[in-house]
């Protein structure tokens, strides 16, 4: 029997990677239910968020099912920026009513919810330092190897959508 009945675990996932892969594998086998929020939701197109929310769902959806997770289980909303800690809870609290438990490295994510009484758990890190959005999305631009940072199905996604990441030709 898992341990808490609705988890939730908030990201960018620009683009989402193995390390993300890792993340929402923890959160799922500690919850009955996992909401994954896709965070930034209203932003595409720019260098820190080129991919948007729906595009960010699918590269999730398909690293699950390439990895035989029951997606049954999960469930996802958009989250959009408020800069207001206040708006963007009631946000999610009007999305999501019993929250059991939280799982974020973000301080900031991890500060709101504690501070409402919510548990938060930082999932174990898997290669931090080699792995992270910033980096694939570097590479990526730069013309480097980056498929071995991110699951085998985000690949084909990427490579639909390689012109939201790289530079525009002068």
């Amino acid at each position: 029997m898992k341990k808490y009945k609705l988890g939730l675990l908030i990201g960018r996932f620009q683009p989402f990677h193995l390390g993300h892969l890792r993340a929402v594998q923890y959160a799922a086998s500690k919850c009955e239910k996992l909401v994954i929020g896709i965070g930034s939701a209203q932003e595409s197109g720019t260098e820190r968020n080129p991919f948007d929310a729906e595009t960010r769902k699918n590269m999730i959806l398909e690293s699950l099912i390439e990895v035989h997770t029951d997606i049954s289980k999960i469930d996802f909303i958009k989250i959009p920026d408020f800069m207001d800690d206040e708006k963007w809870y009631t946000y999610i609290k009007n999305q999501i009513k019993d929250i059991d438990i939280v799982f974020s490295g973000n301080p900031w994510v991890k500060r709101i919810f504690k501070t409402r009484g919510i548990k938060v758990v930082t999932p174990p890190w898997y290669n931090r330092g080699e792995i992270s959005g910033t980096k694939v999305r570097s590479l990526i631009r730069s013309g480097e190897k980056w498929e071995g940072l991110v699951p085998h199905a985000v690949i084909g996604i990427i490579n639909q959508h390689k012109s939201e990441v790289e530079p525009p030709i002068n």
